[in-house]
């Protein structure tokens, strides 16, 4: 399990790669719940987010990750 986020959807085009990219990170590194967590971050990122990529640092998916809030301000 992790969290759910909300969020004005932007763009839904390349969500599963961008969750799909961080849970594998996570996942090759030994630690699929931490994957899980970042690749979720990443998803809910890449919604909020126009186009077909996302430009955003592991920094910012943990630190979304890690924060309390639900929301995501860009």
């Amino acid at each position: 399990e992790t969290k759910t986020y909300d969020l004005e959807i932007v763009d839904r085009l390349g969500t599963g790669d961008s969750c799909t990219a961080g849970f594998l990170w996570g996942w090759l590194r030994g630690e699929p719940k931490r994957g899980l967590d970042v690749g979720v971050a990443l998803g809910a990122l890449k919604q909020s987010a126009p186009g077909d990529f996302l430009f955003a640092t592991l920094e910012e998916a943990e630190a979304l990750a890690r924060s309390s809030d639900r929301g995501i301000a860009r």
